[in-house]
């Protein structure tokens, strides 16, 4: 089965935060594998802000699969994104 894509959304909103808390409990929730289409260091700037140790991937989507045992796996859009949770930019 191929992972989910998700888009990341509004990144000042609520998007970003589930799929860090989703990927983190993946084995209690038993979730599909998913990748996220966002900028991973954002992501992983986000993680830290809310105490999460999750590791980011930057993968293609053909890896997305492979590597979601052991990390987020995010594939990059070319624009950094700097928006904090409530305060879009």
């Amino acid at each position: 089965m191929q992972p989910l894509a998700l888009t990341l959304g509004e990144p000042a909103g609520i998007g970003p935060d589930l799929a860090l808390a989703v990927w983190h409990r993946r084995a209690e929730l038993d979730v599909p594998r998913f990748y996220v289409v966002a900028d991973p260091d954002f992501l992983s700037r986000r993680a830290g802000r809310l105490g999460l140790d999750v590791p980011i991937a930057a993968v293609a989507p053909a890896a997305a699969a492979a590597a979601f045992a052991s990390a987020l796996p995010v594939v990059a859009i070319d624009v950094a994104v700097s928006a904090e949770p409530g305060r879009p930019d």
